[in-house]
């Protein structure tokens, strides 16, 4: 993820609700858990959608590759470079969210993906044509959300009961966890569906569904057809800075959720 903070004095797309301005005039900062935050903390995300049909490699734990065609309308994280007169443009690519399914098809066995983003050289720049932030994604965040206990001042550690991921292309990926203290984020989900729909008004996301995730507080708004079940997202709008128990870590930046109802969070930062 830290590939995506840049170091760049830019204007946040999304105002944050909760945070207040600092009053340096040389940058845009808020005040999160009483610390001041400067923008380029917090993540910066572009997306970009694929023109056309466009070859990948992967990089397994066997140091062997694999050509992965990413098709015509995926959606994808990532950032666009323009290049120079000595370098030819480029971008960087945030692959690990795509979907499972996509991710893992025709994966080696045993093998573990190893390369999820790199940059990327590209002969044709304008295959991936920059969009606004899809309704169904929240600002600022991958689209991970993690049903958690944890304690802001430290003194335990995060445990994660559930978490639900929004892909970049559209699917909802869902599991829980027996054991919230052995969890591998990267497993695959136990459930998973596609977005059929998605708006955003306010702080308030409604996603639709053609059948439910057990387990995440959907709504049957239709009898038939694919927009069915609906699912809330609302931001709370009370972000909050996180140390984890590690010597050398850097605090990290949460924003809360509810999500079918229930309490989340995830990361912006």
């Amino acid at each position: 993820m830290k590939l995506f903070k840049m170091a760049a004095l830019v204007a946040l797309v999304m105002t944050l609700g909760g945070l207040t301005y600092s009053t340096k005039a040389q940058a845009k900062s808020y005040m999160i858990s009483g610390h001041e935050v400067h923008d380029y903390i917090l993540n910066d995300f572009q997306y970009y959608k694929v023109k056309r049909a466009t070859p990948l490699m992967f990089l397994y734990s066997n140091n062997t590759t694999k050509k992965r065609i990413v098709p015509k309308g995926t959606i994808i994280i990532g950032r666009k470079y323009k290049g120079s007169s000595v370098e030819k443009p480029a971008i960087s690519i945030y692959l690990s969210q795509l979907d499972y399914s996509f991710l893992n098809k025709d994966r080696p066995k045993h093998l573990a993906l190893l390369s999820i983003s790199g940059t990327i050289s590209l002969s044709r720049p304008q295959d991936y044509q920059r969009i606004s932030r899809p309704a169904y994604l929240p600002a600022l965040s991958l689209g991970d959300f993690k049903q958690a206990k944890f304690s802001t001042d430290s003194t335990s550690e995060m445990k994660i009961y559930s978490q639900l991921r929004i892909t970049s292309n559209g699917f909802a990926e869902f599991s829980r966890f027996k054991n919230p203290n052995a969890i591998n984020g990267s497993q695959r989900p136990q459930f998973r569906q596609k977005i059929q729909k998605s708006t955003n008004k306010g702080n308030t996301r409604q996603l639709y569904f053609a059948k439910k995730i057990p387990g995440l507080g959907m709504k049957k708004v239709k009898q038939t057809g694919k927009l069915k079940y609906r699912l809330t997202i609302v931001n709370r709008h009370q972000p909050f800075r996180y140390n984890d128990h590690s010597e050398d870590s850097n605090p990290l930046f949460y924003s809360r959720y509810t999500v079918g109802g229930k309490k989340f969070i995830t990361q912006i930062g």
